[in-house]
């Protein structure tokens, strides 16, 4: 991927592309636009783009399809033709285009525009501008789109996607084989879910956003499916510190975890927990593991419990329990889970082997005080269905966990969902680089001493999930490769101030 700008600022609301596409007209309406107007508009946000982008480059690319997609793709072209060499390859005959999309097909041609039906030689061109499918793609890429696209995406060229990269479904997500893989793309009038969230994140590259003068109408018809909350609204969630506090106001965690020979899952937990403000935690674990988890960090105390009861003191003195970081499914961690889950009426954050014992467990709880933050894998055993179907729908997905758990449900991932029956936020921040043991530990802990200092659930969950993308951000500065979990404490206390 190229280096491009700083990232954009972007809306702060997220739609389903279905509700852009059945509410475009009579936003465009009220701001007294037609289609075809608004079409224009698209079209030259995107010149815009790209002379801000690639102003340098003089061989540009357009590929076209059979929608309206293709008319912003003319409209693109044409101006073009006025700074640079510039091309139009048809995967379809532009003569079966229809209304503004053909008009804008023939305005290009009126300009001395060329186009080609013939597969180009990509080595020709320095930008390709995908404009062959939009907002309303679903389902599997036909198999020649496939083939010319991973020609595309295998060029040592520089790729900008109009609205949707051919082959996601910004509906839901879900990427089709042979994707349109963007180094950036510029989406319309309401920024769509399906473009922030799981794999579709790397198909749609550098995200910048133009409303075309009609957002502001086309917000005040629609409500919003989420939340894509900045910088400035989480962080002004963090926990601030008054100069008389002392430990005791600032929340008590509780990691109950680390089954024998996995106490480095809980010791990650709650060291996390202490660098995010908590004023005490306390470490519940497999009294193997005791003098491990305590090694090098004498701030957290640890208690060995090899009776369950032992756990009721302990709780009694909590304001937040975290459950589950290397726990495991032995009858040990088995009798453990089922004891908290029974006698705890305290907010708790449930990770890792706590859910998948969840998810085994017919007994009915009162999760309503519960934050679970599965991944794609715990959350399919958890709605007892398949990652990859997960995957398929980030976004149904999170519904159906909430609906069944009733529960604040976190579906970490690219583009983590936070979600509870009343609120849903989309997260922007992480990095590739995260994806190493440990990372989900470390989540966890911050969580729940967020929850520990005061923060609702919801709230904790949404600063949490990017404080915890941000210091993984920071640190991966150093390199890509070979990022520990432990790498983030010290950024993450920076960052929560």
């Amino acid at each position: 991927m190229m280096n491009l700008p700083t990232t954009p600022q972007l809306p702060q609301v997220v739609y389903s592309a279905k509700q852009v596409l059945a509410n475009e007209l009579m936003a465009a309406t009220q701001a007294q636009l037609s289609l075809s107007e608004l079409m224009n508009r698209a079209g030259m946000a995107v010149f815009q783009l790209l002379m801000d982008l690639y102003g340098d480059d003089k061989r540009y690319l357009v590929l076209t399809g059979k929608g309206n997609n293709a008319g912003d793709g003319f409209v693109v072209a044409s101006a073009l033709l006025k700074v640079a060499s510039v091309t139009v390859h048809c995967v379809e005959d532009p003569l079966l285009l229809q209304g503004d999309a053909l008009a804008a097909f023939t305005h290009y041609q009126q300009q001395g525009g060329s186009y080609s039906v013939h597969v180009p030689i990509l080595t020709d061109y320095d930008v390709i501008i995908d404009a062959l499918f939009g907002a309303g793609f679903h389902g599997q890429l036909p198999s020649h789109y496939q083939q010319l696209i991973e020609k595309v995406n295998q060029a040592s060229v520089k790729r900008l996607s109009i609205d949707v990269p051919s082959g996601v479904n910004a509906n839901t997500g879900e990427v089709s084989a042979g994707a349109f893989c963007a180094d950036a793309c510029l989406s319309f009038i309401g920024l769509k879910a399906g473009l922030l969230t799981g794999k579709a994140r790397q198909y749609v590259g550098q995200l910048y956003f133009d409303g075309l003068g009609v957002d502001q109408h086309f917000n005040q018809l629609v409500s919003p499916l989420a939340e894509y909350m900045s910088a400035q609204q989480l962080l002004v969630l963090r926990p601030q510190r008054q100069l008389a506090s002392y430990k005791n106001q600032c929340g008590h965690l509780l990691v109950i975890g680390g089954g024998q020979g996995m106490g480095g899952a809980a010791r990650l937990a709650a060291e996390a927990g202490l660098r995010a403000g908590a004023g005490l935690v306390t470490v519940a674990t497999h009294p193997d593991n005791v003098q491990a988890v305590l090694q090098g960090r004498y701030e957290l105390m640890v208690h060995g419990i090899s009776q369950v009861t032992q756990l009721d003191e302990l709780i009694s003195r909590a304001t937040c329990i975290v459950l589950g970081p290397g726990l495991g499914q032995s009858i040990w961690a088995k009798s453990i889970f089922e004891h908290v889950l029974m006698a705890n009426q305290l907010p708790m954050v449930i990770d890792a082997d706590a859910l998948n014992l969840l998810a085994q467990t017919p007994t009915p709880f009162d999760l309503s005080k519960a934050v679970l933050t599965p991944h794609s894998g715990e959350a399919g055993r958890l709605l007892n269905c398949s990652n990859t179907q997960i995957e398929q729908d980030r976004l149904a997905a999170i519904q159906a966990l909430v609906s069944q758990y009733q529960a604040t449900i976190v579906l970490k991932g690219p583009g983590s969902l936070i979600a509870n029956q009343q609120q849903l936020n989309i997260n922007h921040s992480g990095c590739g680089a995260m994806a190493s043991a440990g990372m989900g530990d470390l989540l966890t802990g911050i969580t729940g001493a967020l929850i520990a200092q005061g923060l609702s659930l919801f709230d904790a969950s949404c600063l949490a999930v990017y404080i915890h993308g941000l210091a993984g951000e920071e640190a991966a500065k150093e390199g890509q490769l070979g990022l520990l979990a432990s790498d983030l404490l010290l950024p993450l206390r920076r960052l929560l101030g």
